[in-house]
């Protein structure tokens, strides 16, 4: 065992020699994870992006921005990024992938400043193999809620443990709360709730407030007066609308809780638990006062309080929006890194856990190694979230009758199906809008956003009642082998059919279908 033990302290060492190798080979992993993913087509969100990116002027992108729901600090970002390269998929999504980087590196900073090398890798890993990862190549600004959260953060952390010498870090403070806000409505939550909990518990210890802290909080918060009448513009487009309309809304349940399996991988909390269980086994004289890791309780409890945005937000979904989705708590992978960095830190104190040092680098290396492979499968699979493909280069459309006119029978497939298509052939594709069809056979959600992005979408999007009226006969597309015109994403085919229209398939070709569609002569 004091051979072994032996071994370990010295693979150890190295690794804290090469920490700096180590964190950087993570992140470019993590870089080149993301670059290849920007291979795939736009997503149905990220087409808004683009089209709300490229207006001419900043006032026209201030006008366009309630009615995709977000603030304009992604869209301006991303309109740089198509000023800087042709490739559209690539120039809407950089900013992304750049903020997901910086996400990793103030993670990782965070916890280093406290915890040493191997906790802070820990920390860091457990970031960058989540699978919330995927939003890390998105085209919206989820990716950059993560790294104006984690600088915050850092910024926070330094400026508490100075009394001097805090202009840089309550300026990186101030500066990540405005970014946070300006970047996503929910950032006012990702930033205020831990930030309010560990200064509220600093406070208590401390038995005073910290007002220059505290006023550089206040600072960063006055973007909400740049945002807050988007906000009100939004919940007028959106939200004030739909609440009219029975059956739109549906809160989230118990099942939401699952949010917490794409914020960590399962099996690195089944490794660290053997981790642990392994290291009190080891070390099992006490450990000094002078080798244990001084993690201040105001850091744990805000990472605690950012760790637990799931359930936050879907009591927020409950109370207020009535709709969650599991990127709106993305912050919470940060926090759980956090506290997972923490305890890899307390195991056998900060001396002790490059004991074990040496297990935790095969775990991680072990799973890397799937993640790696893991991430690529869900970069060419349609069952990863917003992965839904448009028109292929072999698609049936190619081969539907010259002059009839095409719908598309769901909003997410027909916004890539049209900006993939060949440009002479976009004219003959549809979309035939009704909101309350949607709501009771649909996803109103999507459609709803098809609806209110149109001014600045130049797609055929038009009112069913209006299209069947002048059509008498066209010709239906489907992608997902039926499933998507049952009812499952769309609505239209479960109306022609309730209606009386003559629907007859003539063509499938893998996941599609084609379906030629005629009033019926009674």
């Amino acid at each position: 065992m004091d051979l072994s033990l032996t071994r370990l302290r010295l693979i150890a060492t190295q690794v804290e020699r090469r920490e700096a190798w180590l964190v950087g080979g993570l992140v470019l992993l993590a870089f080149v994870q993301c670059l290849e993913l920007t291979k795939r087509q736009l997503s149905f969100d990220e087409l808004f992006t683009f089209y709300i990116a490229r207006l001419d002027s900043l006032e026209a992108i201030l006008r366009a921005v309630p009615a995709d729901g977000n603030p304009p600090l992604y869209y301006l970002l991303a309109r740089l990024g198509l000023m800087l390269t042709s490739n559209i998929e690539l120039a809407v999504r950089f900013p992304s992938i750049l903020a997901f980087t910086g996400a990793l590196l103030a993670t990782w900073a965070f916890v280093r400043h406290r915890c040493g090398a191997i906790a802070a890798l820990f920390a860091l890993f457990v970031l960058s193999s989540a699978v919330m990862k995927f939003y890390a190549a998105e085209a919206r600004p989820y990716a950059m809620l993560l790294a104006f959260t984690a600088l915050a953060l850092v910024g926070w952390q330094r400026a508490a443990e100075r009394s001097s010498r805090r202009l840089l870090p309550l300026t990186l403070m101030m500066c990540a709360i405005a970014g946070a806000i300006a970047s996503h409505h929910y950032g006012v939550l990702h930033v205020g709730i831990p930030l309010a909990t560990g200064e509220a518990t600093r406070s208590a210890q401390n038995r005073r407030f910290d007002w220059q802290l505290i006023g550089a909080c206040t600072f960063g918060a006055f973007m909400l007066a740049v945002t807050a009448p988007l906000i009100c513009q939004t919940n007028r487009i959106l939200l004030d609308q739909v609440r009219e309309m029975p059956g739109f809304v549906h809160k989230p349940g118990l099942d939401s809780f699952a949010s917490y399996a794409l914020m960590a991988d399962p099996r690195l909390l089944v490794a660290f638990a053997a981790l642990c269980i392994l290291g009190f086994l080891i070390v099992r004289p006490p450990v000094p006062e002078a080798q244990r890791a001084r993690i201040p309780l105001y850091e744990v409890s805000a990472a605690a309080a950012l760790a637990l945005l799931v359930p936050i937000m879907i009591g927020v979904a409950w109370l207020a929006t009535g709709y969650y989705q599991a990127r709106y708590a993305i912050g919470a992978s940060i926090g759980i890194a956090i506290l997972l960095g923490f305890a890899a830190a307390t195991v056998g104190g900060r001396k002790r856990i490059g004991i074990l040092a040496a297990i935790c680098t095969m775990v991680m290396l072990g799973l890397l190694w799937t993640s790696t492979w893991s991430y690529r499968a869900i970069s060419g699979t349609a069952n990863a979230p917003e992965m839904l493909t448009g028109a292929k280069p072999d698609s049936i459309l190619a081969t539907a009758p010259a002059g009839e006119p095409v719908v598309v029978g769901s909003p997410n497939v027909y916004m890539r199906t049209w900006w993939y298509m060949p440009s002479s052939s976009r004219g003959k594709i549809h979309y035939l809008a009704d909101l309350s069809a949607a709501v009771r056979h649909g996803n109103p959600l999507a459609e709803l956003s098809l609806v209110t992005n149109q001014p600045f979408v130049p797609s055929k999007v038009e009112r069913y009642e209006d299209f069947i009226t002048t059509n008498r006969r066209f010709l239906l597309y489907c992608q997902g082998i039926d499933r998507q015109c049952e009812g499952g994403d769309d609505w239209i085919k479960h109306r022609l059919l309730a209606e009386g229209w003559s629907v007859k398939k003539i063509a499938r070709q893998g996941d599609e279908t084609l379906y030629e569609v005629e009033r019926s002569k009674d």
